[in-house]
């Protein structure tokens, strides 16, 4: 009972956040305005940038099956592992992170493939990610140092401003640092208790597993693939983000290095801990247009278009994904 309730919280809190930051966006716009610059979209580009998107999620669905491949799940299929990617996704706009235990259950379901080793391989997947998002920040501050780096120390220390640590925070976070310390040594001194425990067996089997999955990076037999579709994925993320500009008038004249900026606060947008990004992407990928001349309503209107046509494909392939993946027969894997 006591993790539903801090889970119904966490989400809670989410949406919080997630419902703060679309008010600030949105909170001086006139409903007529924001129709007008619609009808204004050449929806041609959007189409374009969702077209790519779904290929990025193909390729991380192949990736997906060659992290899998080493752990003797070697006859998956891109499309079956596509459908559990898409529906996963769909989960995540509901409720962030839970899209990966969902796509590990649906690959469960239709594949045969061992839950916890698929979720060690989804978070593998992830530290790859972020690795990547790292490697295109670094690209970025590269080409243009001044720019962004100014952009990004002011924004996020004007952030960082607002937020007061009392010393009463610091107080109850030194009591849980005490609390986690102590839990600690009394499970190391009662271990060998534990070990007799039949729940304990149980648990010790789902870390090995776990921790195969989370290693299969290391056992690549298809090395050039993985790494190959890794580079590839970066490359649809941008070229769906960087097409669009192209849609509106206000932001047609933009350069690549512009489209590796939204590339960039759109990672960082995507990556916070509310649902589906929502208010963070917009901030983010809004604000850093105005590096490069873009008013203010126009970046947030940028952001919007190209987060809710992700949304709203992700929705309705999520949702074909989810009901293809109900009535496919249940393929045996022999491990």
């Amino acid at each position: 009972m006591k993790n539903k309730i801090l889970t119904f919280l966490k989400y809670l809190i989410g949406l919080l956040i997630a419902g703060s930051l679309l008010y600030y966006v949105f909170k001086d716009w006139d409903l007529n305005d924001l129709l007008e610059r619609f009808k204004q979209v050449d929806y041609s580009w959007v189409l374009l940038s969702v077209f790519l998107s779904i290929i990025s999620h193909a390729i991380r669905a192949y990736r997906w099956n060659l992290l899998l491949n080493p752990l003797g799940y070697n006859n998956l299929t891109t499309f079956r592992t596509f459908l559990a990617v898409m529906i996963g996704y769909f989960v995540n706009l509901l409720a962030p992170r839970a899209g990966e235990i969902t796509r590990c259950g649906i690959m469960k379901k239709n594949d045969g493939v061992n839950m916890s080793v698929s979720l060690g391989s989804v978070v593998a997947e992830r530290m790859v990610d972020l690795a990547g998002l790292m490697v295109i920040i670094l690209i970025g501050l590269t080409l243009q140092f001044d720019r962004l780096s100014g952009f990004m120390f002011d924004f996020f220390n004007e952030k960082s401003d607002a937020i007061q640590i009392s010393s009463t925070t610091i107080q109850v976070l030194v009591a849980l640092g005490v609390v986690i310390v102590i839990t600690a040594l009394v499970l190391w001194w009662i271990r060998a208790r534990i070990k007799r425990l039949p729940i304990y067996f149980k648990l010790r089997s789902f870390a090995i597993e776990l921790y195969d999955g989370f290693t299969s990076v290391l056992k690549l037999k298809n090395k050039i693939g993985f790494w190959g579709s890794t580079v590839l994925i970066w490359v649809f993320y941008f070229a769906m983000a960087y097409v669009v500009v192209f849609a509106l008038p206000s932001t047609s004249h933009l350069g690549l290095l512009a489209g590796l900026s939204i590339l960039i606060m759109g990672g960082l947008g995507m990556s916070a801990p509310v649902q589906g990004g929502f208010g963070t992407y917009h901030i983010l990928v809004g604000s850093v247009l105005g590096l490069y001349g873009v008013v203010e309503k126009d970046g947030y209107f940028f952001a919007t278009l190209i987060h809710s046509s992700q949304t709203i494909s992700i929705l309705f392939f999520g949702g074909l994904s989810f009901i293809i993946s109900m009535r496919l027969k249940k393929k045996k894997i022999n491990v």
